[in-house]
């Protein structure tokens, strides 16, 4: 879909809906929200009905002790290895550092005066990484696997890089597995895990006692996490939804691959989640009535 300003979105997709034919469709987005919620980014106004119904809540950990963290873990480390490099583990986790503005100063400054490299486990942690970097005045060129992300990607990566390497500073959910960590100490490497901020499951089936499902039309679930897959498949259920009709929507390759193994039918990977390549796939999909 070429770039529309957002306040020509609804028309557009009337018109689109019209003239193409598109059957209804419900977009039911299961991504994880930060705590305290904030607005919905929009999709309630479209002519495309639009539920948020997050599986999770995210909130922070308190910054003071975060800083106390990052300021042990430099003092620790700086003397053992050639500098400190920050790896973001997905997009939240660089939201989470971009909601604490102390912390985030801390970390950039350091990185710095060390001109430490930047690295990611995919393509969309990525990007929000190098958004982070370029506010701080940071060079925003992140090292990040190219078709593919994940732990086993990532440590590919690093063979492709020289070293001496740094200490891997993880960003990271305190519910995170630690295999990105391990797999990194097995290969040699230094890796600590700096967790952020945690994560608090929230009932899909709350969020859609009120929902209207389209008549004749699709259902499309969006999912952000692997770890998430199990939970909204079961909640779809008990609202009443068959995971294997629904349409489900991700970003990334190892969502999709376990889409695949759970044996449903009909599950698409776009870009990214923004709202205009979200649209446009659903619209696209519903015109072609599959």
């Amino acid at each position: 879909m070429a770039w529309v300003p957002i306040q020509f979105w609804p028309r557009l997709i009337r018109l689109l809906n019209t003239v193409s034919g598109a059957i209804p469709a419900l977009v039911i987005d299961t991504r994880p929200v930060w705590e305290p919620p904030v607005q919905t980014n929009g999709f309630i106004d479209f002519a495309l009905p639009y539920v948020a119904a997050p599986l999770q809540t995210l909130r922070r950990l308190p910054q003071s002790s975060l800083l106390n963290d990052w300021s042990a873990l430099r003092s620790a480390k700086l003397d053992q290895v050639a500098g400190l490099a920050i790896v973001a583990t997905s997009p939240a986790s660089v939201e989470a550092l971009q909601g604490m503005p102390g912390l985030s100063e801390e970390i950039a400054t350091s990185l710095v005066r060390r001109e430490s490299p930047l690295f990611a486990v995919g393509a969309a942690s990525a990007r929000y990484l190098a958004v982070w970097a370029s506010s701080h005045g940071l060079a925003a060129d992140v090292h990040a696997p190219a078709n593919d992300s994940g732990v086993q990607a990532f440590v590919k990566l690093l063979g492709k890089t020289s070293p001496p390497y740094p200490c891997f500073v993880l960003l990271e959910s305190t519910s995170n597995q630690p295999d990105l960590a391990l797999s990194l100490r097995e290969n040699g490497l230094q890796a600590e895990r700096l967790g952020l901020y945690e994560r608090l499951d929230c009932p899909l089936a709350s969020h859609l006692t009120k929902v209207s499902l389209p008549q004749a039309g699709h259902v499309y679930v969006l999912v952000s996490s692997s770890s998430l897959v199990g939970r909204a498949s079961s909640e779809l259920r008990q609202a009443g939804l068959d995971p294997h009709e629904v349409r489900w929507l991700c970003h990334h390759d190892k969502i999709l691959r376990l889409l695949e193994a759970a044996g449903f039918p009909h599950r698409y990977c776009i870009d990214n989640l923004d709202p205009g390549t979200i649209l446009a796939k659903v619209i696209e999909l519903s015109r072609m009535n599959d």
